[in-house]
């Protein structure tokens, strides 16, 4: 096996952008993406009425009969009368199994006020048949600050410098690839899997310049780019996989659901010829 479908998914704790709870379209909408490895963010477990107090990651891999791991960004007390904490965070779904996983907190710029919401990545190792082992991140950005955004993408390459193998980061990062703080993701060798899978997503438009300034890029995205929200009339691609190593993206799509706020990102990607090899195209 030399391919693996990769997907990012903001699932808002079950919650449609009909404002409707329903954990089973989620995994319905899941399910659809036919994916083997699936980072998700805004996941509950046993946080709030929200979300019926359930184990939202636990239930989905049930559902879905898939491997999962979870880590809470946000960490509470369990609320009157239930005996498990208020947790909130990132999880990951996979066909195959997880062989250890570990959180880095992410921390915001200080020279500004703290961020409302912790934020965090996931790291975790797969081992996919056919494969070296895997390197999986998931994460979810400040949505307020792009001086924070800036401030946590840091850590990220940092934690991506400690590994041996290909890597995916799957994310929502309330940015698009292009915006100047996600600068150091390509800087450190990540590749934006949109812009190695074709036409569909729109990643430049022959003729269109390089340089591209910050006015530009916070303008509504060109139809051919697979923008993610909001999910009933998609404007931006605030969700995003990238790609390090001896990796090379394929087919990438955003599938048309509303089981929540955002529409999930989905990329074939491919292993090429060894560890250390370089993508071609």
């Amino acid at each position: 096996m030399s391919t693996l479908r990769v997907a990012s998914y903001n699932i808002r704790h079950g919650v449609g952008s009909d404002g409707r709870l329903d954990l089973p379209r989620t995994a319905a909408a899941i399910a659809a993406l036919g994916a083997d490895v699936i980072g998700l963010q805004e996941v509950d477990d046993t946080f709030a009425e929200r979300s019926a107090y359930e184990d939202q990651a636990a239930r989905l891999a049930q559902m879905l009969g898939l491997q999962v791991c979870f880590a809470a960004t946000i960490d509470l007390p369990a609320a009157a009368g239930r005996e498990r904490r208020r947790r909130y965070g990132l999880a990951l779904l996979s066909r195959y199994e997880i062989v250890g996983h570990e959180l880095h907190p992410l921390p915001g710029h200080p020279a500004h006020p703290a961020p409302r919401e912790s934020r965090s990545v996931l790291r975790a190792r797969l081992v996919p048949p056919g494969w070296p082992p895997l390197d999986v991140l998931v994460t979810h950005l400040d949505n307020e600050s792009h001086e924070h955004r800036l401030a946590q993408i840091l850590p990220i390459v940092r934690c991506a410098d400690e590994l041996d193998g290909p890597a995916v980061l799957l994310g929502d990062m309330n940015a698009d690839p292009r915006a100047p703080e996600l600068a150091p993701l390509a800087a450190a060798g990540w590749r934006d899997a949109a812009t190695e899978s074709g036409a569909r997503a729109g990643s430049r438009r022959r003729g269109a310049p390089r340089r591209v300034s910050p006015l530009i890029r916070a303008l509504p995205l060109p139809p051919s780019t697979p923008a993610t929200f909001p999910a009933r009339r998609p404007l931006r691609r605030l969700d995003s996989i990238w790609l390090l190593g001896a990796l090379h993206g394929g087919e990438l799509d955003v599938a048309r659901t509303r089981a929540s706020d955002h529409r999930p990102v989905v990329a074939t990607i491919h292993r090429l010829g060894g560890e250390d090899a370089a993508p071609t195209g």
